[in-house]
């Protein structure tokens, strides 16, 4: 490649630039959503596509450098297009530092095949002259050739417009476009390829091609390096709604706290949280919870929230408040009011067998999607009731929210069927002789090893 020719003017002022350095190597702009500073070298109608796609990935660019421009026929005939995008991004990179994405397209004609041409010499009569003329038009090498230039410019249609009065109208044109991606370590290529009849052929169909060129790159680029879509507005609906000082894990580790310094361990291995969230309630802990469970829900837009009376609301209130939705619960025996009703058989260790919640039919309906909360995770059969309940009203669940998961209890496997999200504030591995050990959780272990 030292013999490439193609220059940038705009590239070549900013290698001398004394300013170039500090603006290329400016940090993004955060406060509006971007994370990652990047540049390009591709064609000019390609930049707003690449910026618009890329936006809603954090990616900024700072600059395109979309004027590089052949300085000999060797340029567009002697290399690929691959060859040629990975060149101008290389170069790019060289002088700004920035992971650099470039371009380059291609056009081809293809030949005449001979025994097309002789099966159309014998199909028409000599003595006619326009046909005649016509076939000796057709000996013509000029027009019996195939044509490939590795560059898309006014010649294109040129060629294409010469071409036509002496050419079968379905003679396969080509149009190919190569995005290339290079950060000093990382190259990757993608491609985008549009076939055309002769008829139709000029150079705006270049456009198709360098579309699928982009967005294909896009979802690459997306999976190499883990871009989250739209991340930005994620967070700013978060602070929104939960509040931007929370501290996503605060209430995990009060919770924590608490359960270890109060919490008990009864026969039958039952934990009696009794202290802080059942007969006694913490309000300002069950609101730290509620607010933190209910982030890890927010994306799954619920419009009710399913829970179990009386404990499961100590939880499921609050969440009702952060996620702006009503609070159905079920009750465990049946009252005057409930003439109609779901009903579903289970049983647990606290509270025994052959049980059964009952929830009003008024309540729950077929264009609900209900996130169901509980205060304990243990057997999973309490919560399996539920699903049972939602599933006779034809409603729709989207997760299981609970503030103490019995990690060494089959609830969670029990409950993997469904398929839906299970999130937990606090897991307990073990109560082992009367003591409770809790899992630890990745939060926690990064703790410790930066301590």
């Amino acid at each position: 490649m030292k013999d490439v020719t193609v220059r940038s003017k705009r590239l070549e002022r900013a290698r001398r630039s004394p300013n170039a350095k500090k603006f290329f190597q400016r940090p993004p702009n955060k406060k509006d959503g971007y994370e990652r500073l990047w540049v390009a070298a591709v064609d000019n109608v390609s930049y707003m596509p690449l910026i618009g796609n890329l936006r809603d990935y954090g990616v900024e660019f700072a600059d395109n450098f979309g004027d590089f421009e052949d300085q000999s026929a060797d340029d567009s005939l002697s290399y690929s297009i691959e060859d040629l995008a990975a060149w101008k991004a290389r170069k790019v990179y060289e002088i700004t530092g920035l992971p650099t994405i470039a371009s380059r397209s291609s056009f081809e004609i293809e030949p005449v095949v001979p025994s097309s041409f002789n099966n159309f010499k014998s199909s028409v009569s000599t003595s006619t002259t326009n046909q005649a003329a016509a076939v000796s038009r057709l000996s013509d090498p000029k027009v019996m050739s195939g044509y490939k230039i590795n560059d898309i410019a006014n010649h294109v249609d040129y060629l294409a417009e010469a071409l036509k009065p002496l050419s079968e109208p379905n003679r396969v044109t080509r149009f190919s476009s190569c995005f290339c991606f290079y950060d000093g370590e990382i190259e990757i290529f993608e491609y985008g390829v549009l076939d055309c009849d002769l008829y139709f052929c000029n150079s705006m169909r270049t456009n198709i091609p360098l579309s699928q060129a982009n967005n294909q790159l896009v979802k690459t680029l997306q999976m190499t390096f883990g871009l989250e879509y739209q991340k930005f507005l994620k967070t700013r609906m978060d602070d929104a709604l939960f509040g931007a000082s929370s501290l996503p894990g605060t209430a995990s580790v009060k919770l924590r706290d608490r359960v270890l310094k109060d919490g008990k361990v009864l026969p039958n291995d039952i934990i009696d949280v009794s202290k802080f969230m059942d007969s006694k309630v913490d309000v300002d802990l069950m609101d730290a919870c509620a607010q933190e469970l209910s982030q890890r829900f927010v994306n799954t837009k619920p419009t009710k929230i399913l829970t179990i009376a009386t404990t499961g609301l100590v939880i499921a209130l609050p969440m009702a408040k952060y996620l702006q939705v009503p609070v159905v619960y079920a009750r465990k025996e049946r009252n005057v009011v409930m003439a109609d009703a779901y009903v579903a058989p289970y049983s647990s260790k606290t509270v025994g067998k052959d049980r059964q919640l009952l929830v009003s039919k008024s309540h729950v309906h077929k264009s609900d999607k209900v996130l169901i909360i509980d205060d304990f995770l243990s057997s999973g059969a309490s919560q399996e009731a539920l699903l049972r309940i939602l599933s006779d009203a034809g409603a729709e669940a989207v997760g299981i929210g609970v503030l103490l998961e019995k990690v060494y209890d089959p609830g969670r496997q029990s409950l993997s069927g469904f398929d839906i999200p299970i999130e937990s504030l606090c897991r307990v591995a073990s109560v082992k002789g009367g003591v409770i050990q809790l899992e630890e959780e990745e939060g926690f272990d990064k703790i410790e090893k930066e301590q």
